[in-house]
C-alpha cells in the first residue's frame, strides 16, 4: 500500500482535497478527529495528559478542550508536551487503520505532519496551500474567530513555503485554480492511473 501524507497551513485546504480523495474511493485518516478521540478513549493518553497538565483536564471524564488548547497555544512547550503524549498513539492507531484498508494507496490528513515529524512515516507528502490572505480569510469565516486568534494558530505551524518545498506534490488552492484537476493530477503521478479510472 503506498501511504501518502497529506498536509498544509491552516485554512489552505486540506479537508476539502480529503473529500475528493474519499469520493474517488480512497481512504483518508484525518488525524485531528481521531487525535480528539483518542485523547478522549485512551487509557495512556489520559493518563499522560493529566499527569502533565493536571486533573482539570478532564471534567466527568470528557477532556476539557477549550481548557487545553489555550495552554498549548500560548506555550510551545506545553504543545510539545503534549504533542509528545498524543502523536505516537495516533500513529499507532494509523497503522492499525492502514490494516483494515484493502486499498492500494490510503492517506493520512494532518496540518502539522512536519511539525511533529511524522513525515517520515510516508512515501509520499501531498501539500495544500493557498495565499496568507486567503487563508486568513476563511478560517475567520469557518471558526468566526478574530485575526489575531488565527495569527496565533498560524504561528505554531511551519511556514507554507517550507512545507512546499519539502513536499512531494503542491495543490494551489486559491479560489482561482481547479482543485479537481490537480488532484487527479496528483494522483496520476503518485498512483500511476489514468484519468478515466476516475472519471
Amino acid at each position: 500500500m503506498i501511504i501518502v501524507g497529506l498536509t498544509g497551513g491552516i485554512g489552505a485546504g486540506k479537508s476539502t482535497v480529503a473529500r475528493m480523495l474519499q469520493a474517488m474511493g480512497f481512504a483518508v485518516y484525518v488525524a485531528d478527529r481521531e487525535a480528539s478521540r483518542l485523547m478522549e478513549e485512551h487509557e495512556g493518553i489520559r493518563r499522560d495528559i493529566v499527569a502533565r497538565f493536571g486533573e482539570k483536564t478532564y471534567a466527568d471524564g470528557k477532556l476539557h478542550k477549550e481548557m487545553l488548547r489555550g495552554v498549548v497555544f500560548d506555550d510551545r512547550q506545553a504543545l510539545a508536551d503534549l504533542n509528545r503524549i498524543v502523536h505516537p498513539r495516533v500513529m499507532e492507531d494509523f497503522a492499525a487503520w492502514c490494516g483494515r484498508q484493502r486499498g492500494e494507496m490510503a492517506f493520512f490528513e494532518s496540518a502539522i505532519l512536519y511539525e511533529s515529524g511524522l513525515d517520515k512515516h510516508f512515501n509520499r507528502v501531498v501539500c495544500v496551500t493557498a495565499p496568507v490572505k486567503v487563508r486568513m480569510a476563511r478560517v475567520m469565516r469557518r471558526d468566526g474567530t478574530g485575526r489575531k486568534q488565527v495569527e496565533s494558530r498560524m504561528r505554531n505551524q511551519a511556514e507554507e513555503e517550507e512545507k512546499c518545498r519539502r513536499a512531494d506534490y503542491v495543490i494551489c488552492n486559491d479560489g482561482r485554480q481547479m482543485v479537481t484537476r490537480q488532484v487527479l493530477d496528483m494522483v496520476k503521478v503518485i498512483y500511476h492511473l489514468p484519468f478515466s479510472n476516475f472519471n
